[in-house]
């Protein structure tokens, strides 16, 4: 699996996403840039300029309007094709954008803020897009938008929001390592529970809502029922011991043709930064873990980074893994018939 390997970014990769044709692949960096590329060759196709660190980023669905969160507070968005800055929400530069997702039909969009200092607040804010562009703006700043509804954390700070439950509901991870469920049109939490050690780094949901996959910084990774809240499975892969950084499930996962499905997720980190240069990179843990999420079992690895990987991405027809590290770089790893012809029961 030889594979693809862009370097455009100087400093660390925060966030990866593709559209969703797959055709392209956006990347976000500590370098403040957002680079557009197009996946199938690597080739570089356009950069998007920000005043601060990226944090992570979004595209809607007809691959028109890119945005994109960073480390002061600032929410961008840019056109796609022109590359043109259209609007730029503004929160207290103490404040880090930490996640953004839009609910499915992009009408609205869920943002994860931050404090960047110990005891700062956070919070989950939610907009409508039309409110956003049709708010009033000042050159390119948004004036006096409302927002639907704003939470706050029962504890801890939220890190990941992420949509589910056909846009009702709103599922949080925390720094205290607990997943908090907010019910949009009320206000209030509906579902709470502990389920790490540490930080919950990322979360994913199935295309079909089935489950719930965590990525801790405690090591482990669980698959989690979003109706009960119940840990369904529990990966911890322990050598070499690492904290995980992202999750991904496969989008095989939730085909309806039953004999194409695959139970796949894949899972990232390594050990931390700080450490990386006392070891050799494999011993690090600097690779990406294939899971058979219904059974548990690791089924391979992919090696090549040379320092923690933060972020991790399929393409909208399982194909194709990238993968965004400390190192600067991200990897295209286009999967061959043998994955494909993994068989789920083993």
């Amino acid at each position: 699996m030889k594979p693809i390997i862009l370097q455009g970014h100087s400093r660390p990769i925060r966030d990866i996403k593709f559209n969703k044709e797959g055709d392209l692949l956006f990347t976000g960096s500590n370098d403040r840039l957002v680079t557009l590329w197009a996946s199938e060759t690597g080739e570089r196709i356009g950069t998007y300029y920000h005043s601060a660190a990226v944090i992570n980023l979004a595209v809607t669905l007809d691959s028109r309007i890119l945005i994109s969160g960073d480390a002061t507070g600032g929410l961008y968005f840019w056109e796609v094709n022109t590359g043109t800055l259209l609007r730029k929400l503004e929160m207290d530069a103490t404040y880090s954008v930490r996640y953004v997702d839009l609910s499915h039909g992009d009408q609205n969009i869920c943002l994860a803020y931050g404090g960047r200092t110990k005891d700062a607040k956070s919070l989950v804010d939610v907009y409508s897009i039309n409110d956003l562009f049709n708010a009033k703006t000042e050159g390119t700043i948004i004036k006096g938008c409302p927002t639907i509804g704003s939470f706050a954390p029962t504890k801890s700070k939220f890190v990941n929001c992420k949509w589910i439950n056909l846009n009702k509901n709103i599922v949080c991870s925390r720094e205290d390592g607990a997943l908090q469920m907010i019910d949009v049109e009320s206000g209030t939490t509906i579902k709470e529970k502990q389920f790490h050690n540490e930080t919950i780094m990322d979360i994913d949901i199935s295309k079909r809502e089935e489950v719930i996959l965590t990525a801790s910084k405690d090591g482990k990774s669980l698959v989690i029922d979003p109706d009960t809240f119940e840990v369904l499975q529990t990966m911890f892969p322990q050598d070499p011991t690492r904290n995980l950084n992202s999750c991904k499930i496969s989008p095989l996962f939730s085909l309806s043709d039953e004999g194409e499905e695959k139970y796949h997720s894949i899972l990232a980190g390594g050990q931390e930064s700080r450490d990386v240069t006392t070891t050799h990179a494999k011993k690090g843990g600097f690779d990406i873990l294939f899971y058979n999420l219904m059974f548990g079992e690791e089924l391979g690895a992919v090696q090549g980074h040379f320092g923690p990987i933060n972020t991790l991405a399929f393409d909208p027809f399982g194909r194709i893994v990238a993968s965004g590290a400390e190192d600067a770089t991200i990897r295209l790893h286009k999967l061959e018939e043998e994955y494909l012809n993994l068989d789920n029961n083993k």
